[in-house]
């Protein structure tokens, strides 16, 4: 386990920045110094599953992560969509209606923007009505959905229904996240399910094209 992996995963906010700011002078390429951290915001959540981490502090690992990319903002080809009136977009993500939870909605977002991929940021406790009119506006391919209550299961099913009548080529994928396994992605009706943000990572890029990494912390599409 690499030091800033680790100072990650434990939590130590000063000591990751102080690395970021290090790997950077030394001209170590972005996007892997975003993949180092993401290794870290793994073992968070792992040690969340085990019961060695509380909420809280996989808020902290959150809250540290963006500030990393605020760091790296510059060097990073990220886009923001505007929320107030959206542009065109690669993938809209949002909680569905009923669930008001964005950890793992905000970290993937930030993820797939690094990676250069145009996301649109819904935002929580949307109904799917209002998921139909931003991937109508923004031509997305891909729509993603979280949802850490089995209460908002319906909702999402809705969405995914809806998202399903667009009439766009290709069709639509659906991504969902959370507390979702196999037999809830059968029953929303969405293509592919993950826990892990960088699961939904590698998935989106399957979906929208391979992009490799050059060594100076750029990509390309293959």
């Amino acid at each position: 386990m690499g030091p800033l992996m680790m100072a990650m995963a434990e939590l130590e906010e000063k000591k990751v920045l102080e690395l970021v700011g290090q790997a950077l002078r030394e001209q170590k390429p972005p996007l892997e110094i975003v993949e180092e951290c993401r290794q870290g915001l793994k073992i968070v959540g792992e040690r969340y599953a085990a019961g060695e981490y509380f909420l809280s502090d996989l808020v902290m690992s959150a809250e540290i992560f963006q500030e990393v990319l605020r760091v790296l903002e510059p060097f990073l080809a990220i886009s923001p969509i505007s929320q107030e009136q959206p542009g065109k977009a690669d993938i809209v993500f949002g909680t569905v209606e009923g669930d008001i939870h964005d950890i793992g909605k905000n970290i993937t977002i930030s993820l797939l923007r690094c990676e250069g991929f145009r996301v649109y940021d819904a935002g929580v406790d949307i109904p799917p009505d209002i998921f139909l009119n931003i991937l109508r506006e923004t031509g997305a391919r891909v729509l993603g959905l979280s949802a850490l209550l089995t209460s908002s299961f319906e909702s999402m099913r809705r969405t995914v229904q809806l998202a399903r009548m667009l009439a766009s080529k290709p069709p639509v994928k659906v991504l969902i996240g959370g507390l979702v396994n196999e037999r809830v992605c059968q029953y929303v009706g969405a293509d592919a399910w993950v826990r892990e943000a960088g699961e939904g990572v590698a998935i989106c890029r399957r979906w929208l094209g391979m992009r490799v990494i050059n060594r100076d912390g750029t990509w390309i599409q293959i």
